[in-house]
């Protein structure tokens, strides 16, 4: 069973890269597998306590996640001024002015996440996914349009969030064929995360590359335009 929902960015969404730095940070064009997922995990305990989220946990670890991208992405430019902490003792002034870069993303339509759930815990989600009105950054606010919809198959235009692997040297895991697009490299949780690791007042810490991996994905887009303000991407039919 598929369970469909679509949602539409109430502001310009900012996510940044997992590689990226404080001073360089590019976006992705969509939530990662791993920010929907601990969506919903945060949706669970909100709504149902500790113990709900402790028993979600497992199932909403082992959804399959698809996504119908929005028609257009135009994707912001820009350097911003910021405070920095500074490294020397003996500075005056415990920030220091600096610049970075920032890239913020419009997305232009609704963004459909499907989900392939089990039977006995579609209703479940179906409450969990009502709650959610961000995905990531608290400030990248989402609308959730109508009531999730169940279908049995997974609509064409729909892409799988499972990507590209890597490899134990760090090198892409590449399947036969590759879909046409542009790939970003997105997390998601991993087969040895467990609660207590998700838990943040827990002392359990994740790991990169078991707990919280990374994969490579294939996002079915094409650039339109583009300058040194902005870059315009239309979804490949």
């Amino acid at each position: 069973m598929w369970l469909i929902a679509e949602y539409q960015a109430a502001t310009l969404f900012s996510f940044r890269v997992g590689i990226a730095t404080s001073s360089g940070a590019k976006t992705l064009f969509l939530p990662t597998p791993f920010a929907i997922r601990t969506a919903l995990l945060d949706a669970a305990i909100r709504t149902g306590g500790l113990v709900a989220g402790q028993s979600a946990f497992a199932w909403i670890k082992s959804l399959s996640i698809a996504v119908r991208p929005p028609e257009r992405v135009i994707v912001t430019n820009l350097f911003a001024k910021i405070l920095k902490p500074t490294r020397k003792e003996e500075a005056d002034e415990p920030m220091a002015r600096s610049i970075a870069f920032r890239e913020y993303a419009q997305l232009e339509g609704p963004v459909a996440l499907a989900f392939r759930v089990p039977e006995q815990q579609v209703q479940d989600l179906k409450e969990l996914l009502v709650q959610i009105n961000y995905f990531g950054k608290r400030g990248s606010f989402f609308q959730l349009l109508d009531v999730p919809r169940e279908s049995a198959e997974l609509p064409a235009d729909y892409r799988l969030l499972d990507g590209m692997g890597l490899s134990s040297e760090g090198m892409p895991q590449l399947p036969a064929a590759i879909p046409l697009g542009v790939i970003q490299v997105m997390d998601d949780w991993g087969e040895n995360l467990t609660f207590a690791k998700v838990n943040i007042y827990s002392d359990e810490k994740i790991t990169l590359g078991k707990d919280r991996v990374r994969k490579n994905v294939v996002l079915p887009y094409r650039l339109v335009r583009s300058s040194k303000g902005y870059s315009l991407y239309e979804r490949i039919p």
